[in-house]
């Protein structure tokens, strides 16, 4: 959160002020209004702009580390649960054919 600045009137006790004065000091009431308000919002611009730097560098870190991580690793489960598989699919034709070959086993 930016901070914010607030300015606080002290009452003069000065006499009464010709009216080109007085118009002057406010608008020099109003130009300070205005430039406290830019620099408040100059504030908020630095804290948000230092925010998207910090989430452009968590999306770069997960685009180009840690989503090809995990693809690489899901590839790898899927090409090992294959082989598992495939190794269990011959273990059970072998097992079939042995006990083919030793008569104990009947179609069904």
């Amino acid at each position: 959160m930016a901070p914010s600045i607030e300015v606080v009137e002290t009452p003069s006790h000065t006499p009464a002020l010709p009216l080109e004065v007085s118009d002057i000091q406010l608008k020099r009431k109003e130009f300070i209004e205005v430039v406290i308000a830019l620099a408040e919002y100059e504030k908020e611009l630095m804290l948000l702009g230092a925010e998207i730097r910090r989430v452009k560098r968590i999306v770069v870190m997960l685009e180009k580390v840690l989503i090809p991580r995990l693809l690489n690793t899901i590839r790898y489960l899927l090409m090992k649960f294959d082989e598992m598989e495939r190794e269990e699919r011959i273990r059970s034709m072998k097992i079939k054919a042995l006990l083919l070959q030793r008569g104990g086993f009947s179609h069904g």
